[in-house]
């Protein structure tokens, strides 16, 4: 019972999994003293009795105590992490140390220096050695950045892999064969471009999916064939097959998935998937490779079946909302093993990836998969001005399944949004350059919907050079959006922001059919593409420049105009 006492000292933090095992270890001496009540009149079992009645409000105190000690003590260490002063949320999610942590991070937060700053105070303050850390992230570009960070600031070599990576070192002992990452599009476009004609009854319906009265001949299919509408549809087969691989582990729910629905359209849809699936499935048996996502499954599977002597005591997962259930699942059975404690950080605001398999519930529900966490979060931003990070959570926030945050700016920016109209994009784009010179800015970032976006911007008088464009004594960079995430700029300029399938929100998004990949029951319009909006307009420290075509305004557009007119302002640009 003395040992019981010690816990409670505000000597180190309490975890809830401490908190578990001290109630379950001396729930009978608690009950034992209650039945005999006559052991209350001793003082140390008094104490006990009443300390393990009080067991939560203690933790919560003690680990008060301990984080306010910690504070002090670890004041001047935290006022320089590469350069930059960390502010109280920050420390607060470095120093607590609950088995499992979700930090929620909005844009331009700092959650980069939280990261590293974890990491140092890990082998700093706590002893880790560096091999006894593994940070993830989910991009080979993203990891190598993160990695370079800590390393350039602290000295540290500590590893920062990608989930395939991960999967790659624990099977290091297998023989594997890496398919390549496109093999899916690929066999996608052979099996409309020849395999379908052995399957006449499927061409036919397939047909009558964008034609009701199609007669399904081979003549008709061929002209159909390399037209936008059938293209996008290739490519939500794609999108649809990599969610389903990535967060569903029984095959047979694609039948179920048959029975349920009451479309024909849906129907079609969804047998075109069974029937490329299976064939994907096949041309990676027939060769003895494996994609990306059956590595992952397959180190999980090692894991739950052998027992392996991994060093990590703690994971460190960057960018979580990006997750899937395939990754969640290797997690699971990394600490099953390890035991090690787990803090993930991300922002479900800036949840990009579904197309590649990631679903924003692992992140939202993360209690569900790691019991008991901290939920803490980073609300000051050092990016973004107060206004426009106010439009910015405003407007993602209309999504049902948002986390509610508010982000506190220091900076202020009256009219962040400045709307350029066009007729002829080109010229009023040279007009804009030349608006841009006599301002005295000289770097910016052009951010677009899709890859091609920029050709449509582009004259002689622009020239392109080592991953730069140039105009007389400026020069920019494009990028699409997704490129862009975890990027900034002085300002950036958001163009093609029309109303169109390919435009700004792209209309691919809202097909009701992938309501069977996800827990959502209701979901607005355009979910996903409004959180790409946002990550769009938060790359920028000072003004974003829109551009819009005249007579096609963006969706998007006509919402912030209708909602947000006091922080618009409109250029001419002649």
């Amino acid at each position: 019972m003395k040992e019981f006492n010690s816990y409670f000292l505000g000597d180190d933090f309490l975890s809830n999994q401490t908190l578990l095992f001290l109630k379950e270890t001396y729930w009978k001496d608690y009950l034992k003293i209650k039945k005999r009540k006559y052991f209350l009149f001793l003082p140390h079992k008094w104490k006990f009795f009443w300390q393990y009645k009080n067991i939560d409000k203690l933790k919560i105190k003690n680990n008060e105590r301990y984080l306010q000690r910690k504070l002090i003590e670890t004041q001047t260490r935290f006022q320089n992490v590469k350069g930059y002063s960390l502010d109280l949320e920050q420390r607060i999610c470095i120093l607590r140390e609950e088995d499992s942590t979700l930090v929620i991070a909005g844009a331009g937060s700092g959650k980069s220096l939280t990261i590293l700053g974890k990491v140092c105070y890990l082998i700093e303050e706590r002893g880790l050695k560096e091999t006894e850390i593994l940070c993830l992230s989910f991009t080979k570009a993203s990891s190598k950045a993160l990695e370079n960070s800590i390393f350039q600031s602290s000295g540290y070599h500590v590893p920062v892999l990608t989930f395939h990576k991960l999967a790659l070192s624990l099977l290091q002992s297998e023989e594997l064969t890496i398919a390549t990452p496109n093999l899916l599009e690929w066999i996608i476009e052979e099996f409309y471009q020849s395999m379908i004609y052995s399957l006449p009854i499927l061409l036919k319906m397939t047909m009558q999916y964008f034609k009701p009265n199609s007669q399904g001949t081979e003549e008709e299919y061929q002209g159909m064939l390399h037209q936008k509408q059938f293209q996008l549809f290739q490519k939500k087969i794609s999108q649809f097959i990599h969610l389903f691989k990535a967060n569903k582990e029984n095959e047979e729910l694609l039948l179920e998935y048959l029975k349920k629905t009451n479309s024909k359209k849906e129907y079609t849809f969804l047998l075109n998937v069974i029937i490329i699936w299976h064939i994907y499935k096949m041309e990676l048996t027939s060769t003895g490779e494996m994609d990306f996502d059956d590595m992952i499954q397959k180190a999980t599977t090692l894991l739950k079946e052998k027992e392996l002597r991994l060093p990590y005591r703690y994971l460190i997962i960057d960018e979580y909302q990006d997750s899937s259930l395939l990754r969640c699942r290797l997690i699971q059975q990394i600490i099953k093993q390890t035991h090690a404690k787990i803090m993930a950080v991300g922002d479900d605001f800036q949840s990009i990836y579904r197309f590649s398999g990631c679903d924003l519930e692992i992140f939202l529900n993360f209690p569900n998969y790691f019991p008991h966490p901290d939920i803490l979060k980073i609300t000051n931003t050092y990016r973004n001005s107060q206004e426009l990070i106010d439009v910015a959570g405003k407007f993602v926030m209309k999504n049902k399944r948002q986390l509610k945050k508010n982000l506190i700016s220091k900076k202020n920016l009256e009219k962040p949004f400045k709307l350029i109209y066009y007729e002829k994009e080109k010229e009023t784009f040279l007009g804009f350059l030349e608006y841009l010179q006599t301002c005295g800015k000289k770097e910016f970032l052009v951010l677009g919907r899709n890859r091609k976006d920029i050709y449509s911007l582009l004259s002689p008088a622009i020239f392109f050079k080592d991953s730069y464009y140039y105009y007389k004594n400026l020069k920019f960079q494009y990028m699409t959006i997704h490129q862009s995430k975890g990027l900034e700029a002085e300002f950036t300029v958001l163009i093609h922001l029309e109303n169109s399938i390919m435009g700004f929100p792209n209309k691919l998004e809202e097909d009701p059919v992938f309501r069977f990949l996800h827990f959502e029951k209701e979901a607005i319009a355009y979910e996903e593409e409004r959180r790409l909006f946002y990550v769009a307009i938060t790359r920028t420290k000072n003004e974003n420049y829109l551009f819009i075509p005249k007579n096609k305004e963006s969706l998007f557009i006509k919402e912030l105009k209708r909602d947000y007119s006091s922080k618009i302002e409109i250029l001419c640009i002649d």
